[in-house]
């Protein structure tokens, strides 16, 4: 019998110190990330954020916005695909360690874009032979030649998107640093989680986040989950309650329309 699918993006600031200016990961959230991900009931497909791997060099050069001709640039964009990747070995490795068979797929050899909201010819074909292979297809955030303006980021958010679109996974999950979306500030005790989310919720959002975000921040990622609750269960979680989605015990903020 074929096996029920669940897609999981882990944020950048999840898997790594998302406000160190220089590559640092979170150890102790891979180890568990490896632990919770070696079940054998569903078939998965993992995405991650680039956080202290891409963020801060990124915003740095405008790499965002597009080609600026400067070497500046051309050596900055070099150098946050290999950050990048490199992350995404570092997960691989920590999945690896747990009895875990992925599968990197790169967009920056695999994907171009127009615009950084659109992929052209998305490769599903490599997910599907990885998933055939009884192995766990990990993407990521990436610098990806681009139609419109010769380099583009292209987000983990968008490739949650694509890839649920494809897939119409049992759960779509948003893994962050909180168990959901809140009402207000999350730093505010009095702040409490949403049950549930939708695009209004984007208007109530304090527009002031922390951190170096080129990739739109929450706004962008329920912007997305909205559209893939046409598609999917989606969530945004944490890492602490995500092993109980294996469960089918849901919790955190359900994205609906």
């Amino acid at each position: 019998m074929k096996k029920e699918m669940v897609i999981v993006k882990f944020g950048g600031s999840l898997i790594t110190d998302k406000s160190s200016d220089k590559p640092k990961i979170n150890r102790l959230h891979l180890e568990a990330i490896g632990k919770i991900l070696n079940q054998k009931n569903y078939d998965l497909i993992v995405v991650h954020g680039a956080g202290s791997f891409g963020h801060p060099i990124a915003k740095k050069f405008g790499i965002a916005t597009g080609l600026d001709g400067s070497h500046g640039q051309e050596k900055a964009i070099k150098e946050t695909r290999e950050q990048v990747q490199e992350l995404n070995n570092i997960l691989c490795n920590y999945m690896n360690a747990e009895g875990i068979s992925t599968a990197s797929i790169a967009p920056s050899s695999t994907m171009t874009t127009n615009g950084p909201k659109e992929i052209i010819d998305f490769p599903f074909e490599l997910f599907d032979r990885a998933l055939k292979e009884n192995k766990i297809p990990v993407t990521f955030g990436d610098v990806t030649q681009d139609e419109k303006q010769g380099i583009s980021i292209l987000s983990g958010d968008i490739l949650m998107m694509e890839l649920t679109k494809y897939y119409e996974p049992l759960y779509s999950i948003f893994v962050m640093d909180h168990p959901g979306v809140y009402d207000g500030d999350p730093n505010n005790p009095d702040s409490k989680i949403k049950s549930i989310i939708n695009i209004e919720t984007i208007k109530n959002l304090n527009s002031n986040q922390k951190g170096a975000d080129v990739t739109g921040g929450l706004v962008g990622k329920i912007e997305c989950a909205v559209e893939m609750a046409n598609y999917s269960e989606t969530w945004i979680t944490n890492l602490d309650l995500l092993k109980g989605f294996f469960d089918k015990k849901p919790l955190g903020s359900k994205v609906v329309l």
